[in-house]
C-alpha cells in the first residue's frame, strides 16, 4: 500500500493511506489531508493512485504559492516515487510503498552506516525548514543543556518518535540510564557511524514494555562528528506493539540534526576555551587575585576619578614576611599555601569597591577609593589583624604558621601625575618600614 506521511516542524508526522483514485489537498477542512499552513490554498495539489498499474501521480491545483517536487514547481502532472517528497509551505509529505515484495520498495533501516557528506546535503535538502528551527533555537537559547533539550522535543514530534534526545560529550557517562542497552548507543560513538534497528524487541526480549508501556521497537542512534571527533549522539525511539522502523527520511532529518548539535557544542566548547584563555590573561594563577596588568588596567579609572574630582584615593602595598624563610624550610609548595591563605583573606577583608592584585612575588596591592590617610590605616590594620589570625597548614609534620604581612600606604596628592607614581611612593613607604624593622 501506498503511504503519505505528512510533517511539519511544529507537528508530529501524521500517516494517511492512499485511496483508490483523487486524494485531494489544502487547507479547506473538506480535503482528504488537510495541510494547515498559511502557504496553503484551500484546494491546493492532487495525488492521484490508479490501482490497475499501481502508479501515482501529483498535480497542482492553480495554487498561489505551488506545490514543489525536489525544489521544482509542479507545472503538469508528476509520476511519483517511493521515497519522493512534496512541499507545501512549511510542510512535507513523503512517500512510501510498505510492501517490499513489489516496485523494489527498501526493506526497514538497520544495522550502521557512515554519517557522510551527502546525507547531511539530504538533511538539508529535504528538511530545511526543520533544521532551520532546530538552528534557530541552538543559536537563540544560551545554556546548553537546555537548547538541546528543546531540540530534542522538536525532533521528537518531527521524527514521530515515543522519545527523542540529544546528549553532548561531556553528558555520555549517562549513556547507562537509557532505556535501551547502551551498547547500542557507544556502537554508535565508538564507530562513528549511525546505527539503526527496526524491532529492538524481537533481539532483546528482555527490553519489552515497562511501566506498562508498549516494548520498544524501532530505534536509531546518529552521533555528531565534527573533524572525526564524535562530539553529541542523537537517539530516538518508537513504541508499539508492533515494529514501526524509522524511514530514510527520518533518518536523513536525525543525521542534519546531530551535526547542528555537535557544532553547537563545539562553539561552546571553544567559547569556554576562550574564556579560560581571557581568565589566565587577568587572574594570576597562584592567588586568583588580579594579576599587576590587569590590576593596573581596572585602576586606572578610579584614579583619574579621584584626580579629576579631586576626591581620596589611597594604595597600599602588602609584603608577606619572611616567605623566603618558608620556602627554604617547607619548600615551595609551603610558601605558594602561604601567598594563597593571605591572597583570601585580603580578598574577604575588603570591600565591593576595594580591591587586590598580586604585584609581584611576595607583595600583594590595594587600590582603595574614598580612602584618605586615616581610612587607609585603618584598612591596612584590619588587614594585619585577619592575616595574624591564620593557620595555615603547610606540612604534616609540624603545626600550622601564622603569616605576617608589612604594609606600606600612599595617598593620592596634587604632584602625584599617575597611577604608576602613587604605587611606586607606596612601595618605596613599604621598603622603609621593612629597612626600619631590620
Amino acid at each position: 500500500m501506498w503511504i503519505i506521511t505528512v510533517s511539519s516542524p511544529w507537528s508530529e508526522p501524521r500517516e494517511y493511506t492512499l485511496k483508490a483514485g483523487k486524494t485531494t489537498l489544502g487547507r479547506h477542512p473538506g480535503n482528504d489531508i488537510v495541510i494547515s499552513d498559511e502557504s496553503a490554498s484551500r484546494l491546493h495539489a492532487e495525488v492521484e493512485f490508479d490501482v490497475p498499474s499501481n502508479t501515482v501521480v501529483a498535480r497542482d491545483l492553480g495554487s498561489t504559492n505551488g506545490t514543489y517536487l525536489s525544489h521544482e514547481r509542479l507545472g503538469d502532472v508528476r509520476r511519483l516515487r517511493p521515497g519522493d517528497e512534496l512541499r507545501i509551505g512549511q510542510h512535507r509529505l513523503s512517500l512510501s510503498f510498505r510492501d517490499p515484495s513489489m516496485l523494489g520498495a527498501t526493506a526497514p533501516l538497520t544495522g550502521s552506516q557512515p554519517v557522510t557528506r551527502d546525507l547531511l546535503l539530504q538533511a538539508v535538502d529535504q528538511h530545511a525548514l526543520v533544521l532551520y528551527e532546530v538552528t534557530s533555537r541552538l543559536n537563540t537559547i544560551l545554556d546548553l543543556d537546555m537548547a538541546l533539550n528543546e531540540v530534542g522535543r522538536l525532533a521528537q514530534a518531527a521524527l514521530g518518535a515515543e522519545l527523542c534526545a540529544v546528549l553532548p560529550v561531556n553528558r555520555f557517562d549517562q549513556l547507562e540510564h537509557l532505556a535501551f542497552p547502551a551498547s547500542y548507543a557507544r556502537q554508535a560513538i565508538e564507530q562513528r557511524s549511525i546505527l539503526a534497528r527496526p524491532d529492538l524487541a524481537a533481539e532483546i526480549p528482555h527490553t519489552g514494555a515497562d511501566g506498562g508501556n508498549p516494548p520498544i521497537r524501532a530505534l536509531i542512534c546518529v552521533p555528531g562528528t565534527i573533524n572525526n571527533e564524535v562530539l553529541a549522539i542523537l537517539y530516538a525511539y518508537r513504541r508499539g506493539d508492533a515494529p514501526r522502523p524509522f524511514e530514510q527520511h527520518a533518518l536523513n532529518l536525525a543525521v542534519g540534526i546531530s551535526h547542528q548539535a555537535a557544532l553547537t557544542v563545539q562553539r561552546t566548547q571553544l567559547l569556554e576555551r576562550a574564556r579560560v584563555m581571557e581568565q589566565m590573561a587577568i587572574v594570576d594563577e597562584l592567588t586568583g587575585l588580579y594579576n599587576r596588568r590587569h590590576f593596573f588596567e581596572q585602576s586606572q579609572f578610579e584614579f583619574h576619578r579621584a584626580q579629576r574630582y579631586q576626591r581620596p584615593l589611597s594604595v597600599l602595598m602588602l609584603d608577606v614576611a619572611g616567605l623566603k624563610q618558608t620556602n627554604s624550610h617547607y619548600g615551595h609548595a609551603g610558601g605558594d599555601e602561604v601567598l594563597r591563605a593571605v591572597a583570601r583573606t585580603c580578598k574577604r577583608s575588603l570591600r565591593e569597591s576595594q580591591f587586590v592584585g598580586r604585584y609581584g612575588g611576595d607583595e600583594f596591592v590595594v587600590l582603595l577609593p574614598e580612602c584618605d590617610p586615616a581610612a587607609a590605616q585603618k584598612v591596612a590594620e584590619r588587614l594585619r589583624v585577619h592575616v595574624a589570625k591564620l593557620a595555615v597548614a603547610v606540612d604534616s609534620q609540624t603545626g600550622p604558621l601564622t603569616p605576617r604581612i608589612e604594609i606600606g600606604s600612599a595617598t593620592l596628592t596634587p604632584d602625584i601625575p599617575d597611577l604608576p607614581a602613587l604605587v611606586l611612593k607606596a612601595e618605596a613607604n613599604l621598603a622603609q618600614i621593612k629597612h626600619g624593622a631590620l
